[in-house]
């Protein structure tokens, strides 16, 4: 007969867990952790080594998240104590979804999904889309869909290319935050303070097309200034959950692209004219 572990033991065992998630870096991290997610909560929390190439493809026994929502008063038949019940399902495409986006297994993925289910239940936003499903969004960037019944979760989604929840409400950045923001750190600089940040490329063509400059260290902080006038007149509302992409033309035909992710202030990541405007318009108009 085998002996049935005490109370102490099980504390030991637990006690000498390792950490089995990874740094920013790539490094393997070996701290002590007694998380039964196996993660230590201090290193970076990344399944993997490195960030996956492309980012998981769509879930193809979902509804679209582009499903229309529906007029509904309806609430959901939910309560979060029920995100752990066995009788709620979770779909293989589902579990699949998530473990392409985060790595790990099927058993962790079904997991953490439960876990995310649980805090959206209680402080998601829940929406009813045509055909009937349940959609529920966190406004960090994450989204399940629910069948009609909210009794099987259908499908997982979110805006992050592999930080999970518990990732992005510890505030662990991003890895691809680095190859994103190769700004120069006078360029940084000039926009301390401000509400929303501009890409060296935005900030050159806004000097080479608008003030017909260049953007230089002499010229920085007058570009930045004048950038940052036009674009409150055209900054548009964010994305519901606080992630995406919105685009918004001022008067001149100026089409601003932002970008927002949870927790950053927006960024303008690209400048573009509207047909037959800006400096190549006049330059034609100038030759006929």
């Amino acid at each position: 007969m085998h002996n049935r572990p005490n109370p102490s033991s099980l504390a030991a065992l637990t006690s000498n867990s390792r950490c089995s998630r990874y740094e920013r870096d790539g490094s393997r991290c070996h701290r002590p952790t007694r998380r039964a997610d196996g993660w230590c909560g201090t290193c970076a929390g990344f399944r993997r080594p490195q960030k996956p190439i492309a980012p998981a493809g769509p879930c193809p026994a979902a509804p679209s998240t582009r499903e229309p929502v529906v007029a509904a008063t309806d609430r959901l038949p939910l309560t979060s104590d029920e995100a752990h019940d066995p009788q709620l399902g979770v779909t293989r495409s589902a579990i699949e979804r998530y473990c392409a986006t985060h790595g790990g297994d099927r058993a962790t993925a079904e997991a953490e999904i439960r876990s995310l289910l649980e805090n959206l239940i209680a402080a998601g936003t829940h929406q009813r889309v045509e055909g009937g499903a349940w959609r529920l969004l966190a406004r960090e960037g994450f989204s399940l869909l629910l069948s009609p019944d909210a009794a099987r979760v259908l499908g997982y989604g979110t805006v992050h290319r592999d930080r999970t929840y518990a990732q992005v409400k510890a505030g662990v950045p991003s890895r691809s935050r680095s190859r994103r923001r190769t700004d120069k750190g006078w360029v940084l600089a000039l926009q301390d303070g401000l509400p929303v940040r501009f890409t060296t490329l935005v900030l050159r063509r806004f000097a080479r097309d608008v003030l017909g400059t260049e953007f230089t260290r002499s010229t920085g902080k007058k570009v930045v200034e004048a950038a940052y006038s036009r674009s409150t007149h055209v900054q548009p509302d964010p994305p519901s959950n606080h992630a995406g992409r919105r685009r918004a033309t001022d008067e001149a035909g100026l089409r601003w692209h932002f970008a927002y992710e949870p927790g950053e202030r927006p960024a303008v990541i690209h400048l573009s004219w509207e047909p037959g405007c800006g400096p190549q318009a006049a330059a034609q108009e100038g030759g006929s």
